[in-house]
């Protein structure tokens, strides 16, 4: 035993400057990021916004340093969350400087602060919600996704061409299908990693849920978060289906059926003209021409330059009048703040820090892949993956739209575009990716609420056994002594 303790006292002791240098470096990236702002200051300074960006620089740095300070106290992964904390940097320099005047951003300052409140909130109920993983939780979180999505059909308010996907709420306006996006994440970790093997029955289930929210999302015509619920849905099949055969039998059967779905759509609007007098044959027919248009003006804008192609062309004008630093020009962008925010940075900010923005990306899938590959439960692991992909994805598809290389969606750019809803689900996907790199979380069985009492009961069996193998070896031994 002494030796034990004198084993245990050395390894204490050849632990403890591995702890301090991990506070120096955590301290010295710290001071390098004090640094970074100060240069977005000067930045937003010459340009004539500085008194925007300094009544910005309370919230953010209450996000950045406090969140810090957290991620710190809980062990999180640390390079995570200081690319996040730069991209949110990078996006209030540019929502400062595309601002109107030069004043106090509240409805900005309102939209940091929930958007905070959301992802705390988000990760101490991840923490302490084992029920998240067991099989009532994931039917719970169905139903919710399911209501969120007719909630936004009965009483949504139409935007963007008729398209119903915001909701009023005591005067804020809230975008239900961003926190579908996670809820989907969650459901589908709950269907395919709560064994080691999905059975073919959740299989199914699965690829029930997903059709669900893609034939939702497909009625309310948004395009972006469609593509992005699919990409999703064929990750989440390659890493946790152990049979690849299920991957290709899948991908091939989506290639198949979007094949067959746009033949059919275009013989329609062929056929008909695109009007009938039919109200849901007309529904869908506007719905397939406003796909059908993302590809035709991403193709040839300048056949309505004035308007469908008008954004596209826009956008490909900004990228081309900005240098390496930025420049003076403002081209200008029907939506800058949100769909087209990119173009608008790259303008405004240079290309080398939209290479940047890009660069951070690509880390925070590197850090995604590493916390997937130390997370030992399948559940965390899956939540991991499929929230790290989304963001990654999101800022693909809304990069790659906005400069010509596929199809212009209606998606934001995370932690870059001004939007409230989107804002708030990613800063509830960054919180939980957080509490997942720190470990020490519970199990991700399934029915796992029940499996303390499965368990107490199994002790009381055990015990009653125990103690009555114990009476009948006392009663033969007094046998035996009588005798």
């Amino acid at each position: 035993m002494a030796q034990k303790k004198k084993v245990a006292k050395k390894v204490q002791r050849t632990q403890r400057p591995a702890r301090a240098s991990k506070k120096s470096l955590g301290i010295q990236v710290l001071i390098l990021f004090i640094l970074f702002q100060l240069v977005s200051l000067l930045t937003v300074q010459i340009s004539g916004r500085g008194t925007a960006y300094l009544y910005m620089m309370l919230p953010l740095m209450i996000i950045t340093y406090g969140g810090w300070l957290c991620v710190n106290r809980m062990h999180a992964d640390v390079p995570f969350f200081l690319d996040t904390a730069m991209l949110l940097t990078f996006g209030t320099m540019i929502q400062c400087l595309l601002l109107k005047q030069d004043e106090m951003p509240t409805s900005l300052i309102v939209i940091y602060v929930l958007a905070a409140v959301a992802g705390v909130i988000a990760a101490i109920v991840y923490k302490h919600a084992p029920m998240i993983a067991s099989a009532v939780g994931t039917s719970i979180l169905m139903v919710l996704s399911v209501i969120l999505y007719m909630a936004t059909l009965l009483i949504g308010k139409a935007v963007g061409g008729g398209v119903r996907n915001w909701i009023n709420i005591a005067g804020f306006s809230l975008q239900p299908s961003e926190f579908n996006k996670i809820i989907y994440v969650l459901v589908m970790a709950g269907l395919l990693c709560t064994k080691d093997k999905p059975g073919r029955k959740r299989v199914w289930y699965a690829i029930g849920f997903t059709l669900v929210n893609l034939g939702f999302l497909g009625i309310q015509g948004e395009f972006g978060t469609f593509l992005l619920i699919l990409c999703t849905f064929l990750c989440m099949i390659f890493l946790f289906v152990p049979d690849i055969k299920v991957f290709a039998s899948v991908t091939a059967i989506i290639a198949a059926a979007g094949a067959a779905a746009a033949a059919c759509g275009m013989s329609l609007l062929k056929a008909t003209g695109g009007k009938s007098d039919f109200g849901p044959m007309q529904f869908v027919l506007n719905q397939v021409q406003k796909i059908a248009n993302r590809f035709i003006y991403w193709r040839d804008p300048a056949k309505d330059a004035q308007g469908a192609g008008y954004q596209i062309l826009q956008g490909r004008k900004a990228l081309l009048n900005s240098n390496l630093f930025g420049s003076s020009t403002t081209t200008p962008l029907s939506n800058p703040s949100n769909d087209m925010v990119f173009p608008a940075l790259t303008e405004r900010c240079g290309l080398i820090i939209a290479v940047m923005i890009c660069i951070i990306f690509g880390l925070l899938l590197i850090r995604g892949s590493r916390i997937y590959y130390h997370c030992g439960d399948r559940y965390h692991q899956a939540v991991s993956a499929g929230l790290s992909l989304q963001l990654v994805i999101q800022a693909f598809i809304i990069i790659g739209g906005s400069t010509g290389m596929m199809p212009l969606t209606g998606i934001t750019l995370p932690l870059i575009s001004r939007g409230g809803s989107s804002l708030m689900a990613t800063f509830i996907n960054i919180a939980v990716i957080l509490v997942i790199s720190a470990g020490n979380l519970w199990n991700g069985r399934r029915d796992y609420t029940s499996y303390d009492s499965k368990l107490q009961k199994a002790r009381t069996v055990h015990s009653k056994r125990i103690s009555h193998l114990r009476n009948r070896n006392r009663g033969r031994s007094g046998m035996d002594n009588t005798r």
